[in-house]
């Protein structure tokens, strides 16, 4: 990712390359470059021949904005350099861009110069990055001259030329017209995020979710908890937690093997995840044999509803289809606690509430429901 640090060293490098070429600007020599004229790009190529003498070529009586030597270097260094590089004049126009950078937005080179880089941007990244250049054009003459603005690194997301969205991150830095001698122009890095993208969320996926199970893992449940307590108290709305213990789990590990009881905990499982009311429950692994349903804006009534569906459900499983017995059972036992109006202080509270309800139709029986008071 380039960095401000690096922006600096890129800028430095085009200095000390220009210094090398100007000590042959008596001897000129033709190079080809992008050559953009104040309002249009050549009609028959979007290359012509340049001399490092940096005299005023003009089409028509129009001067090229290629004419700038320092402009040359650094369309050559930006050419060779591994990144998507951009630059644009203080008008947001495109004057140049690599390869890398015109497979970002999705066009060929000679279609983008000239475009306002803006209309590449989906809002509100469009809005932001107008208003910035508004405000960099209002600095003083003397400052634009002079001071080095910098922006990014930023993620953006990029409305390409061929209808597709692409996720990067930019960084943006004007090049101040005294190094260039013209005026001021601005070169944005990007990179694509796309792949970033899907391994940060494979990997938040993985770090939230029970290998085992594939229900959410304690730390998503705490998380989960915190954020629905958060929204039960600022909005006055009921949470109810339900805790399930498998009953005489042991028993089963010992009767059949860890193997075998891994396979049920997946089955037991299956029926938590089946049974959530909404995409806004949650359904957890909270340790060993134990898990947890939390139920945001749901009154005992449906907390109640939802157990006994569970307690139902589990008590029909088989397992014949991993070899065991016809007779082979399982059930469960649960604890509810709701939240209603300041019942508990904390969200810890209510999960103590609900650990004791569970001990309570443990104590008297298993296969049981008992509701916290």
């Amino acid at each position: 990712m380039f960095t401000n640090d690096k922006l600096t060293e890129l800028n430095a490098t085009i200095s000390r390359v220009t210094k090398l070429t100007d000590s042959f600007a008596k001897y000129p020599r033709a190079i080809k470059i992008p050559l953009r004229l104040d309002d249009e790009i050549l009609s028959d190529s979007s290359f012509t021949d340049v001399a490092f003498d940096a005299t005023s070529a003009s089409h028509n009586g129009k001067i090229a904005v290629a004419d700038n030597l320092q402009i040359s270097t650094l369309l050559n260094v930006i050419t060779a350099i591994s990144e998507a590089i951009f630059v644009i004049n203080s008008a947001g126009v495109i004057e140049m861009i690599n390869p890398l950078g015109a497979k970002l937005f999705g066009a060929p080179a000679e279609m983008l110069i000239g475009q306002t880089w803006t209309d590449y941007l989906q809002s509100p990244f469009k809005d932001e990055y107008q208003s910035l250049f508004t405000l960099w054009n209002s600095a003083s003459d003397e400052a634009s001259k002079v001071t080095q603005f910098n922006h990014g690194p930023k993620e953006i997301i990029i409305n390409r030329a061929d209808s597709t969205l692409l996720e990067a991150d930019l960084s943006l830095s004007c090049l101040p017209s005294i190094q260039i001698g013209s005026e001021p122009l601005f070169i944005g890095i990007m990179h694509n995020l796309t792949s970033h993208k899907a391994e940060y969320n494979k990997l938040r996926h993985l770090a939230h979710t029970d290998k085992l199970t594939g229900l959410a893992n304690r730390h998503a449940f705490d998380d989960a908890l915190q954020t629905n307590w958060n929204d039960s108290i600022n909005h006055d709305q009921p949470l109810c937690l339900i805790i399930i213990d498998v009953d005489y789990f042991k028993i089963f590990n010992d009767q059949f093997g860890h193997v075998n009881g891994d396979k049920c905990l997946q089955k037991i499982a299956q029926v938590l995840a089946e049974v959530l009311p909404s995409n806004n429950a949650m359904a957890a692994r909270y340790g060993g044999e134990e898990f947890v349903i939390i139920l945001p804006n749901s009154n005992p009534l449906t907390a109640d509803y939802i157990a006994k569906n569970i307690q139902r459900r589990i008590n029909q499983l088989t397992f014949t289809d991993i070899g065991l017995p016809a007779q082979t059972k399982i059930s469960v036992s649960q604890g509810i606690a709701c939240e209603r109006s300041g019942q508990y202080r904390t969200p810890t509270a209510l999960v103590c509430a609900a650990d004791t309800a569970l001990y309570r139709a443990k104590s008297t029986g298993r296969n049981r429901i008992n509701m916290s008071s």
